[in-house]
């Protein structure tokens, strides 16, 4: 949970920097990103610039300030009510984005519509991708480093040493991994996704909360990997194992670039426009020709998301760990409750880390959702409250996760009650629609190029019939970061589920002043044993599902079969809450 934070009025501040900034620089609207300049999903809050005008503290958002309007927020659904309790409404205008629409897209449709005669952009925290969809709307004006000025940005800079794997807890080393991007002499990959970076080196650094990855960002060659990090990180001993791989300081990024492209005449190198800040496409412009520099929509991801067996090994291994502590904090909060201990929802997210580490967890892989009551309808509810104590009526909603010795993230989510009191009605049809959106595409048999929006519909479908839907994808990738690209359950997801991938299987329900639902399965994609070119799911989660919320009249034969057979091997592992 971020420690940091701001004072609505610090917020306000920044807003009029920010507009006094644009008028100084004759601006009609000016982007800021959510992002570092590594374009990393969970940036944390004392380095989101989003975060300083805005006072959202979720994972995504897109900002547009334009002229003197109100600061636009673009959310996605997980996010709806927590914006709209986060920040100031009559500064900031929430702007609710669609399952069906990227919050990307929806700001772009804004800036097509209001025409700009110009926007301002911080490049370095700008994605190539996105540099280049505004500049098909209007006129782009870079800036770097000034809106941080601008907002008097605190980010903490104190990073751990990069350490180098053990061969046990990651699978295939470097070379291993280079002989299976077979790339030619003379081509070349620019990487600057820090978990696509962590994956080819085999290293590790937990640089920023939730993350194992390392800050570093570098050339993938033939034969070898050369990688550029700030001054200030320095190296563990472990990392000269790696003969594949070596490091350089950032400063020298641009001369060292310049002598590899002589030293193995490149005559393509690939970089991921998604992944790529719009700074250093400009760097890499001065270094490489536009004829050299090749658009590659989905860089490392195509090898990285495809898990080796030993790959796959380690992570089981850590979900079996994770599953355990998941386990222990259900039932601390039922056991706390029989004994009539007062907890809070904070308590639970403290004892949820607790017993991640009992399991040897080194770091979360996100921050822990602990919503009791109606805060489980906030679908990331990120700041558990000390004050909100737990009543024995409570349904709760805990997504954790956490890392272990391979950097490998686990997620996994259950929802249940904080005692020995059943749910009510409500609370059991809410819960058993999940259960059986969960049950059935866990349990899926598909053909062998299914898309994960072809699959989405199983997990809709149950709950479509009673009138509920959830606004977020059903399953993401899941691997050194805990959404990792390359396989997608959703209504817009047109990549093919292939054998190797890890995924989430997570439908949910949400009702605002009630409280929510998810039940969150992590699984392998792996070849069906009997039926050719078919897949199917291998299970990495096994928690038992809540009893005291489940209605059996809204199961059929085959749901009861498969939860029968679900609870009989968490039951095997100790990780069933039926006797």
């Amino acid at each position: 949970m971020s420690k940091f934070t701001l004072k609505q009025s610090e917020i306000t501040k920044n807003i009029q920097n920010v507009k006094a900034f644009m008028q100084d620089n004759n601006l009609d609207a000016f982007y800021v990103s959510s992002f570092d300049p590594f374009l990393n999903e969970y940036v944390p809050m004392d380095d989101c610039q989003r975060y300083y005008v805005t006072g959202f503290n979720g994972s995504v958002a897109e900002t547009l300030f334009y002229k003197d309007e109100k600061v636009r927020l673009y959310v996605d659904g997980r996010y709806h009510e927590q914006a709209d309790l986060q920040v100031d409404l009559n500064e900031v205008e929430v702007v609710k984005v669609a399952q069906n629409q990227s919050i990307t897209s929806a700001m772009l449709n804004d800036v097509k519509k209001l025409k700009p005669s110009n926007i301002g952009i911080e490049s370095a925290r700008t994605s190539l991708k996105h540099f280049e969809e505004l500049k098909d709307l209007t006129k782009v004006e870079s800036f770097n480093g000034d809106i941080d000025k601008v907002i008097q940005s605190n980010a903490n800079k104190e990073y751990n040493p990069i350490k180098h794997i053990e061969a046990k807890y990651r699978g295939p080393n470097t070379k291993e991994k280079l002989e299976r991007i077979n790339l030619n002499s003379d081509e070349a990959y620019f990487v600057s996704a820090i978990d696509s970076v962590s994956w080819i080196s085999n290293c590790r650094g937990y640089h920023l909360p939730h993350l194992s990855s390392i800050l570093a960002k570098g050339l993938v060659l033939k034969d070898r990997v050369v990688l550029f990090k700030d001054d200030s990180i320095e190296l563990d001993a472990s990392v000269a194992e790696n003969k594949e791989v070596e490091f350089h300081s950032l400063d020298k990024m641009e001369s060292i670039l310049s002598d590899l492209h002589k030293q193995y005449s490149l005559s393509e190198v690939k970089y991921q426009s998604s992944m790529l800040n719009a700074n250093d496409y400009q760097i890499l412009l001065s270094v490489f020709t536009n004829s050299v520099l090749k658009s590659d929509a989905n860089g490392l991801i195509p090898f990285q998301s495809i898990k080796t067996a030993d790959e796959l090994q380690v992570i089981e291994d850590s979900f079996e760990r994770s599953n355990r502590a998941v386990f222990n904090t259900i039932k601390w909060v039922k056991e706390s409750m029989a004994k009539g201990e007062s907890i809070s929802e904070r308590d639970i997210y403290n004892t949820t880390t607790k017993m991640y580490q009992a399991e040897g967890a080194v770091e979360q892989s996100f921050n822990t959702i602990s919503g009791a009551g109606a805060n489980g309808s906030i679908m990331h509810y990120g700041d558990p409250k000390a004050d909100r104590k737990i009543v024995t009526e409570d349904m709760i909603l805990l997504d954790s996760g956490g890392y272990y010795e391979g950097g490998f993230a686990t997620d996994k989510t259950r929802t249940f009650m904080a005692s020995d009191v059943e749910g009510t009605a409500k609370h059991k049809e809410i819960y058993t629609l999940v259960l059986k959106g969960t049950l059935g595409l866990q349990n899926a048999i598909f053909p062998e190029g299914t898309t994960g929006a072809h699959i989405d519909a199983l997990a809709r479908t149950p709950m479509y019939r009673f009138g509920y839907d959830f606004a977020h994808g059903t399953g993401h990738g899941v691997g050194i970061h805990v959404h990792e690209s390359g396989v997608r359950i959703s209504s817009k997801s047109t990549q093919p589920m292939l054998a190797g991938q890890v995924v989430s299987i997570e439908p949910g329900i949400y009702i605002p002043g009630f409280g929510g639902v998810r039940l969150e399965n992590i699984a392998c994609v792996e070849k069906h044993p009997e039926f050719e070119g078919f897949l199917r799911f291998r299970n990495f989660t096994w928690i038992g599902f809540e009893p005291l919320l489940i209605d059996e009249n809204l199961l059929n034969e085959q749901e009861k079969t498969w939860l029968k057979e679900y609870e009989a091997e968490c039951k095997k592992r100790g990780t069933s809450f039926i006797n």
